[in-house]
C-alpha cells in the first residue's frame, strides 16, 4: 500500500488507505498491535500509526490504553449496526413494495431515513402513467408528502423537529403538529394532490423490534385513479402490508 498506483476515476486516496486500514483490523478480528497491523496492511509503522490517529479521532478506531493494541470503535461499531438495520428492512420490505404494487395496481415506494432525511431506496410502478418526480435515491418532503409525514410523526421529536424546521414557518408550526398527531393516531397519512398536483398518495410506517421507525411503504397514483380514504380498500391493503412487514422485522404492537 505504500507504493501508489494509479486509479480509474477521482478519489481520495487518504480515505482509501484509512479504509483499508480498517478492512484489515476487521479482517483480523481482535485488537492488534501497532506492527502487526502495519504488516498485514503492507505499510510502515509510521504511516499506519498517522492514520490510525486519524481514525481514533473519528471514532472509527479505539486503543486499549493497556495493552496499547488498536480495535474497531464506537462509530464503527454504530456504522455497522446501521448498516445491518437498513440491509435488513430493504430485503425484508423490498418484496413487500412488489406485493403493492401487484394487490394494488399503484406504484409503490420504500423509504429509509437517510442524512438528508425520507430516502426512496425501492419503487415500483403502476399501470396507470404517473408524471412524478419520485424515483429511486430521491430524499421526500417531511412536510408536503405522505412519507415524510410518517417519518415526522414516528421519528424522535429532536431528528423530526431539526428536518421540520426549514420547511416550517411558525405559523404552520401548530397545523403541522395536528397533523402529525392524527397520523400517530390512525397510523397511516395521506396527500391528496399536495407535493404534486393530481397525485394522491397514502403511506404507512415500518417498525423494528425496538418499536422504532425502520421505514414507511407508500402507495401513490393519479387522483381519479385512487381512493386516498382512510378506510378505502388502497389504506386497507397498505396497513395489512405494512403491520405484516413489521411483524417480520420482529416489531411486536402490544410489547
Amino acid at each position: 500500500m505504500d507504493k501508489e498506483t494509479p486509479k480509474k476515476g477521482f478519489g481520495v486516496q487518504s480515505v482509501e488507505v484509512g479504509m483499508h486500514l480498517l478492512k484489515v483490523l476487521m479482517e483480523i478480528g481482535r485488537p492488534a498491535m501497532l506492527k502487526e497491523l502495519a504488516e498485514a496492511a503492507d505499510m510502515s509503522a509510521q504511516k499506519a500509526h498517522r492514520y490510525l490517529v486519524s481514525l481514533q479521532r473519528s471514532g472509527m478506531v479505539e486503543q486499549d490504553a493497556a495493552g496499547g493494541r488498536y480495535g474497531l470503535g464506537e462509530f464503527a461499531l454504530n456504522v455497522g449496526l446501521s448498516a445491518l438495520s437498513q440491509l435488513n428492512v430493504v430485503r425484508i420490505a423490498g418484496d413487500a413494495v412488489a406485493e403493492l404494487r401487484n394487490r394494488t395496481d399503484q406504484s409503490c415506494l420504500l423509504a429509509v431515513w437517510g442524512s438528508h432525511g425520507p430516502t426512496i431506496v425501492r419503487m415500483s410502478e403502476g399501470s396507470k402513467p404517473l408524471v412524478t418526480t419520485a424515483r429511486v435515491g430521491v430524499v421526500l418532503s417531511m412536510v408536503n408528502s405522505a412519507t415524510g409525514r410518517v417519518f415526522a410523526a414516528f421519528l424522535p421529536r429532536d431528528t423530526a423537529d431539526e428536518f421540520l424546521a426549514p420547511e416550517l414557518v411558525q405559523a404552520d408550526r401548530e397545523a403541522c403538529n395536528t397533523l402529525l398527531a392524527d397520523v400517530r393516531i390512525r397510523g397511516i397519512s395521506r396527500t391528496e394532490g399536495e407535493e404534486q398536483a393530481t397525485i394522491n398518495a397514502l403511506a404507512a410506517p415500518l417498525f423494528d423490534h425496538f418499536g422504532n421507525i425502520a421505514g414507511a411503504l407508500t402507495l401513490l397514483g393519479p387522483e381519479k385513479h385512487f381512493n386516498a380514504s382512510w378506510d378505502g380498500p388502497l389504506a386497507r391493503e397498505l396497513l395489512a402490508v405494512s403491520k405484516s412487514v413489521s411483524n417480520r422485522l420482529g416489531y411486536n404492537e402490544n410489547s
